[in-house]
């Protein structure tokens, strides 16, 4: 498991810089920061800055929709920050590039249908 997080931030937002892979043995560790962000009651907005990813798969996709869904639940939203171009095309592939707020490197993660 190659991945290291590290948050900062304060007030509403919370930035979670992703660096390494980000696979399905460490889709969790993800997952387990962003609840723990949500933990402090003034989050409203999780920045998942992906600038040092270098692997990214499925389990990772899906990560994302549930950090998606636990954000969205307590009224809040995920965006994706600092794209790398090899993650970028694999999130165009699986349909999450739909939702781009005007700048090209961010993207709001959606909710799939139910």
């Amino acid at each position: 498991m190659d991945l290291t997080i590290i948050t900062s931030g304060e007030g509403p937002l919370v930035r979670l810089s992703l660096t390494g892979r980000l696979g399905a043995d460490a889709s969790g560790l993800v997952y387990d920061a962003v609840l723990a962000a949500l933990g402090v009651d003034t989050v409203r907005y999780v920045d998942l800055d992906l600038t040092g990813l270098g692997r990214f798969d499925a389990a990772a996709t899906s990560t994302l929709v549930a950090c998606h869904r636990a954000v969205h639940v307590r009224g809040g939203i995920v965006r994706l920050v600092n794209i790398p171009p090899a993650v970028r095309r694999q999130l165009f592939t699986a349909g999450l590039l739909g939702l781009l707020d005007g700048d090209s490197s961010t993207v709001q993660v959606p909710a799939r249908p139910a």
